[in-house]
């Protein structure tokens, strides 16, 4: 997220495509019930219970739901979590991929990015000092 807010304060990208683009990463994660039935932590059966509670209470996540019922435990459902965020498509990929930016474009400035942030570290220790 860092690197894109980066790409709109240099006015490589718009704020509205890099909203785009998080909706278009976002999207790209796998479903927390999908990963928690290949995983095996979940029956189909458990995984529509779930669902079906969460018509009734749309306020409720699936991963709430399904400690509540028993179904996962809070280790589970964090394992589940991180599984799903590796999983989910990088921005620079993103960005490549559904024509924001071109690759070099990405390329070079995420090298930029690393660097300049690299470089903000030791000013920000010292302040803190």
């Amino acid at each position: 997220m860092q690197f894109g807010m980066y790409l709109v304060d240099n006015g490589l990208l718009s704020t509205q495509a890099f909203y785009k683009a998080l909706k278009l990463q976002m999207r790209s994660r796998p479903q927390l019930g999908t990963l928690a039935i290949e995983t095996r932590r979940l029956t189909v059966k458990q995984m529509f219970t779930i669902l079906q509670e969460q018509c009734d209470t749309p306020q409720q996540l699936f991963g709430e739901i399904a400690i509540r019922l028993g179904y996962l435990t809070n280790e589970d459902l964090n394992q589940l979590l991180e599984e799903q965020a590796r999983h989910m498509a990088s921005l620079p990929d993103v960005l490549v991929e559904h024509g924001f930016l071109s690759a070099e474009v990405v390329n070079e400035q995420y090298a930029t990015y690393r660097h300049s942030s690299r470089q903000a570290e030791p000013e920000l220790e010292l302040t803190n000092a």
